[in-house]
């Protein structure tokens, strides 16, 4: 199975989040380059950054989730107006956060926090 790095990243915590989420969709992720990263501001820093890598068949699926990902953070930054109490919600929330009406299927998001 041959796998490609898909990203690059200058902590350890952004490509384990990265890679958690791409595991917990079913994804095969490995992660490199985490031992170099205690060594930052020792050596040049791109030799600390971090990577992602999967088998070169699971890369379509991992940009879809990518693209899902920011549609879900796009829908947080706006506000959806609860039908019932008029409450103003995050546009990714299921329920609102006042009443616990459930929101319209339409203003919910795909990808959910596991």
């Amino acid at each position: 199975m041959k796998r490609v790095r898909f990203s690059v990243h200058r902590t350890v915590g952004e490509a384990r989040l990265l890679a958690g989420l791409m595991e917990g969709s079913g994804l095969s992720v490995e992660v490199r380059g985490e031992s170099l990263s205690p060594l930052a501001g020792e050596i040049p820093s791109t030799e600390t950054w971090v990577e992602v890598w999967l088998p070169s068949e699971e890369v379509e699926r991992a940009r879809e989730l990518l693209a899902e990902l920011e549609e879900n953070r796009e829908a947080a930054a706006r506000t959806v107006e609860c039908p019932r109490c008029r409450e103003e919600n995050p546009g990714n929330f299921e329920l609102c956060w006042s009443c616990g009406l459930e929101l319209p299927p339409t203003l919910r998001p795909r990808l959910r926090a596991v």
